[in-house]
């Protein structure tokens, strides 16, 4: 169950879930296009929300993918939930990031302090030890619950056609995850 006998070892999602990446991008992109009108992010398919079409992937890769990583927000209440719960968590961030992302990140994940000591970047999330995870992409949830083991959705606009548990909050996760762990083991 974890390295730390004491401790549940869970897996949580960088972006969408404690990163506001999306809402890093459209500070940055309203600045730069002030006049613009961006609709609600419903899919991994930026192209389609943004008035620049494909070109958001330039915009955001060869233009401004530093001050979008380093400046994206927490979003409210993330970082203080993995604070509250570390004594009885043991937090593994796991996060896809295309190689040129990943230096910002991990400025990122040291400006704001993120209680972890183990990073993973992978693309197979389901292939990390760990009781649960927390994560905003269906296909990362659905392949680690296929492995048998508890998978979460953070709830954001692109993922509503994921049918397993559905969180709209770290706190609410760390909740959801003591609660199975319990039904589980009643004495626990």
């Amino acid at each position: 169950m974890s390295h730390n006998s004491q401790k549940i070892r869970v897996l949580v999602d960088l972006d969408g879930v404690i990163r506001d990446f999306i809402g890093g991008l459209t500070r940055i992109y309203r600045r730069e296009f002030p006049d613009h009108v961006i609709k609600t992010v419903r899919s991994r398919r930026l192209e389609a929300f943004f008035p620049i079409g494909e070109r958001i992937y330039d915009f955001i890769d060869r233009q401004f993918l530093e001050e979008i990583l380093t400046g994206a927000p927490p979003y409210p209440g993330a970082i203080e939930a993995m604070r509250r719960w570390e004594h009885r968590f043991e937090n593994v961030i796991v996060t896809a990031q295309p190689r040129r992302w990943r230096y910002p990140t991990f400025i990122w994940l040291g400006k704001f302090k993120v209680p972890t000591n183990e990073i993973h970047i992978c693309y197979h999330k389901e292939a990390v030890e760990g009781l649960a995870l927390l994560d905003d992409f269906v296909d990362n949830l659905e392949a680690f619950r296929a492995t048998g083991r508890l998978a979460v959705c953070m709830d954001q606009p692109w993922n509503q056609d994921w049918t397993g548990p559905r969180v709209t909050s770290l706190n609410e996760f760390y909740q959801f995850v003591l609660e199975a762990v319990n039904s589980r083991n009643p004495e626990g």
